[in-house]
């Protein structure tokens, strides 16, 4: 099982993100959300989408009846809101976060 949970915040508040799970589409979680998924057991690679900008990736491993969780939002907050000229387009790899909790 994972467990995603996005920060309620003003950026982006009317907009969701797409979760890629392995390289493959597999859910949308909006503003203030927590979603839950279910996944085999093993190894995947997850990160967030909007339309062309993206978070990092996070490789992990689910093991048997195990919840891993993980926290999403966006990377301007606070002074980062002067570049957002530059997170759409030189940064477009980093305008979302995601970590693991």
């Amino acid at each position: 099982m994972l467990t995603i949970s996005r920060e309620n915040v003003y950026r982006d508040n009317l907009r969701s993100y797409k979760i890629i799970i392995d390289g493959n589409y597999c859910d949308e979680i909006k503003c203030g959300e927590i979603k839950n998924i279910n996944l085999a057991p093993g190894n995947h690679t997850i990160y967030l989408k909007i339309d062309w900008c993206r978070s990092n990736k996070i490789d992990f491993t689910v093991l048997e009846n195990e919840t891993v969780e993980f926290e999403c939002g966006n990377s301007m907050d606070k002074w980062r809101i002067l570049l957002a000229i530059i997170y759409i387009t030189f940064l477009k790899n980093k305008y979302l976060w995601i970590r693991k909790k």
